[in-house]
């Protein structure tokens, strides 16, 4: 999994959304959820790499991008560590109005699970918006 981000993510290896797309999608298929909704990537990120690595695996699927990030110079996930990771202040908005949001069930889709931060930081965004329930797919731990 490790070589498949690096390439995936880090060397802008785009088609390789289409190894784990459809076992993402038949997944969520399965999920009873009023929104699907990636996590983003910060602009500085997606100008980088040029895609936002979880949307690749969505194409074809109904979702909605309602988070964002508050600012865009944070250091990337992967070059923290757990404690830095766990000590990570909320980084999230709402990118919408809270009436896409609220009394929703909605399912966050992320790339890695390692310390839950980040999806505990986005459902948190989520649930003070007013969603009903929030739960979370993600491709590896």
């Amino acid at each position: 999994m490790k070589e498949y981000f690096k390439s995936y993510k880090f060397d802008g290896g785009y088609h390789l959304r289409l190894i784990f797309k459809d076992m993402i999608q038949q997944k969520l298929a399965t999920i009873d959820v009023d929104q699907i909704v990636p996590i983003p990537v910060t602009d500085k990120t997606y100008a980088q790499r040029g895609f936002n690595q979880v949307v690749g695996w969505l194409e074809d699927l109904t979702f909605a991008e309602l988070l964002e990030y508050r600012y865009s110079n944070k250091k990337i996930q992967s070059q923290k560590n757990r404690q830095e990771r766990l000590n990570t202040k909320q980084p999230f908005k709402l990118a919408v109005s809270q009436s896409y949001v609220c009394n929703q069930k909605i399912c966050l889709v992320d790339d890695v699970y390692t310390t839950g931060r980040t999806l505990r930081h986005a459902a948190q965004c989520l649930l003070d918006a007013g969603a009903r329930d929030v739960t979370s797919i993600t491709l590896s731990r």
